[in-house]
């Protein structure tokens, strides 16, 4: 039978997506379901990723892992200097059969390589270790003790690790470009540290706008040669709040 604490936890996201309203600051860690590559897609295609640790809510609600995370591709060019261009957005998240739009931006990317590397063990398991008592080192620093232990940045401890990833607090890294954190806020991050700012294991590969201001939600890569995020890539998507129109503004289309 299904608990009152689950049935509550449903009401209260079915509540949120009706008001198409998902806290400013959540962060959604996804991956690509498939490559992207703008040597060879094209405008208007549709790109869809799957969120991959559960995503804590307000009054106990949640985005489950698996959910989807869909957005399509406003521009694959390449340039005068013959590096490329890849501009995105994300739109929508659809999560126990409903449909929220959505803008986020774009915290950080990583490759499927780096991925893998985040999940396996710093110094090797050894025969009495499983998975639940590794420690693992985050993509971007953090270390994660499993099995009791903590999430740590240097010697400050951040964030604790779940079952499916962890839940840590985001740290500005102005930088780099991350100029905001969570104010100590626990936000799912995946395989993603703290102080995570950027793109990981993609050689000549930047975030050049980061969809987080004007217009917000629209990402846009640069790569020396090419924009390709392989399958199974990681990004790091944080729910931004678009501005209000002003006053006399006219709707665009």
């Amino acid at each position: 039978m299904t608990s009152v604490k689950t049935v509550t936890a449903l009401l209260v996201l079915a509540a949120m997506m009706s008001a198409q309203k998902i806290p400013p600051g959540t962060a959604l860690p996804v991956t690509l379901s498939s490559d992207l590559n703008a040597k060879k897609i094209q405008p208007g295609e549709r790109i869809v990723a799957t969120v991959a640790q559960n995503v804590p809510l307000p009054a106990g609600a949640r985005i489950r892992s698996g959910s989807r995370v869909e957005g399509r591709v406003l521009q694959a060019a390449m340039n005068a200097d013959r590096s490329w261009t890849l501009r995105i957005r994300f739109d929508v998240l659809r999560a126990d059969g409903r449909e929220l739009p959505i803008s986020p931006s774009l915290r950080a990317l990583a490759s499927p390589v780096e991925v893998q590397n985040a999940r396996l063990p710093i110094h090797g398991p050894v025969s009495a270790e499983t998975g639940t008592t590794w420690t693992t080192a985050q993509i971007g620093g953090d270390d994660v003790y499993r099995g009791g232990g903590h999430v740590v940045h240097g010697e400050q401890v951040v964030g604790e690790p779940v079952a499916d990833g962890v839940l840590a607090e985001l740290i500005p890294v102005p930088p780099l470009g991350c100029a905001e954190g969570s104010g100590g806020r626990r936000l799912a991050l995946w395989v993603f540290a703290s102080s995570a700012c950027g793109a990981y294991g993609f050689g000549k590969l930047s975030i050049e706008k980061a969809g987080d201001g004007n217009p917000v939600g629209e990402i846009v890569l640069r790569g020396k040669k090419n924009v390709h995020l392989r399958q199974g890539s990681a990004l790091l998507l944080m729910v931004t709040e678009a501005p209000q129109p002003k006053k006399g503004d006219k709707e665009r289309n």
